[in-house]
């Protein structure tokens, strides 16, 4: 629903009190029904100078909110380094001699990409944001990953003991993707160690 203005407001609280319809102060102010009852619901009875202060306060809380708590921050840094700039990345692809490229979200973390493809000498590239089909295996990873961590749960209540079962559970699934063989089996099979 799109916000009313000031000026709609007061309108409508106008409207209102000379017993006009939903309907009519719709058409009188080019809004839907819908959105003018709605408006109307929020604040009873109904005062313009109420509902506008209401609609300013709820449009601050919308959108995305940084959800990295100092807690958080430390939780990486402690369990994989995420925030120190991707070295657990760095360290586990020099492990690796025939990688030919890395695919990553536009995250924080992968914030100094060109130092990866320099210490490396693999190329980064970047999935578009808002673009899940371009990250099939990692939104199916995500999938598996909220059967154990739903949403709701604070990443700090995760111990390490507990990662490692969930890793161990995804690693060790056949999937279909991969002619039902494990994502365990399959790195060990082609992944040339050096």
């Amino acid at each position: 629903m799109t916000s009313l203005s000031s000026q709609e407001c007061t309108i409508i609280q106008t409207l209102l009190e000379l017993n006009y319809s939903v309907r009519a102060i719709a058409r009188f102010i080019k809004r839907s029904p819908s959105t003018v009852s709605i408006e109307i619901h929020q604040v009873t009875p109904y005062k313009a100078e109420i509902a506008h202060a209401l609609a300013l306060k709820k449009r601050h809380l919308r959108g995305r909110h940084d959800t990295l708590t100092p807690a958080i921050a430390v939780f990486l840094n402690h369990h994989i380094g995420i925030l120190k700039g991707t070295p657990v990345l760095i360290r586990f692809f020099q492990g690796i001699k025939n990688a030919k490229s890395i695919t990553v979200d536009r995250g924080r973390e992968f914030a100094k990409y060109n130092e990866i493809e320099q210490k490396l000498g693999i190329p980064v590239y970047f999935a578009h944001p808002y673009s899940p089909e371009e990250r099939g295996s990692n939104e199916i990873l995500n999938r598996y990953v909220r059967r154990f961590i739903p949403k709701e749960r604070k990443i700090e209540t995760v111990s390490a003991k507990e990662l490692d079962q969930i890793n161990h559970w995804i690693n060790a699934r056949p999937m279909k993707t991969l002619n039902w063989q494990s994502p365990r089996k399959v790195f060990q099979q082609f992944a040339v160690f050096g």
